[in-house]
């Protein structure tokens, strides 16, 4: 319960949404699906902004970008056509594997990026994506890449309003260890790959869940580079993870575990994309 709440706000415009947020920053909090409220401590909340009504959920084609509204449902999103059609099965299996379907009706696109946690599968998969962020803030709209956007300190933060994905001739894959079905990654790893002529020309390979934020790891894409796609590829880019992987540990787990992990889980990814 949600003790201190002394305002619900339920602004028309993003303008007025960001104006409301700047004025009680630091007890405020942004209602998008809702999820991440209902795991806030009760005494920190007391205003409520609810951006619901902004009409952020759409999904529109323009030329070479895909611009998604930041309050679209990850439901919706991985079963939207023009998802699907530019980027295959990757979003559509990868989400399929969050939480439950009721969560993936409230779960949306902008709150999992703005929670900026390190376990999220939805940040991993869209920097694997190498998609960017409309935000707006105290200089107005700004088109910033999600790593930008996650080095922002608290009181300088803008709010996310469209998630701007490219078309571009990659393959992707994504994988995922956890507890159980329901449970948040241990780790996992999201993959970039541009092939021409069975030589990998480009790669992303993203490590979430570290514990710290999700993140490229450049040295394993500069390792990969130029070398042919065949069935020694899985096994050294294996071997690039395991030699470069940075992490923490927690109560989850610890930093070599997730450092095996993320390396069998890389071969397993490479391994499926090599059958594609």
């Amino acid at each position: 319960m949600l003790l201190n709440v002394k305002a619900y706000h339920k602004p028309r415009s993003i303008d007025e949404a960001f104006n409301i947020w700047s004025d009680h920053k630091d007890e405020s909090v942004l209602i998008a699906g809702g999820t991440n409220v209902a795991l806030m401590k009760s005494h920190i909340p007391k205003h409520l902004i609810d951006l619901k009504s902004l009409g952020l959920n759409d999904v529109k084609e323009k030329g070479n970008e895909i611009v998604v509204g930041a309050m679209i449902d990850i439901e919706s999103f991985r079963k939207n056509q023009a998802i699907r059609k530019n980027f295959g099965d990757f979003f559509f299996k990868s989400f399929d594997d969050i939480a439950s379907p009721q969560l993936r009706n409230m779960i949306t696109i902008g709150g999992s990026i703005a929670a900026k946690v390190g376990w999220s599968d939805v940040t991993t998969c869209l920097l694997a994506t190498e998609s960017r962020l409309m935000t707006f803030g105290i200089n107005g709209y700004q088109n910033i890449n999600i790593t930008e956007f996650n080095r922002l300190p608290r009181d300088k933060k803008p709010i996310i309003t469209h998630i701007i994905l490219s078309k571009e001739d990659f393959i992707y894959g994504f994988s995922r260890f956890t507890k159980s079905a329901f449970d948040i990654s241990l780790v996992n790893v999201g993959i970039a790959l541009k092939i021409e002529s069975d030589i990998v020309k480009r790669s992303r390979f993203v490590i979430g869940s570290r514990p710290q934020l999700p993140d490229r790891f450049l040295d394993v894409e500069e390792g990969i580079e130029n070398l042919k796609f065949d069935d020694n590829l899985p096994t050294i880019a294996r071997n690039l993870v395991f030699e470069h992987f940075t992490g923490g540990s927690n109560y989850l787990a610890s930093v070599e575990y997730r450092r095996h992990l993320a390396s069998v889980l890389t071969e397993r990814i490479l391994t499926e994309l090599g059958g594609v």
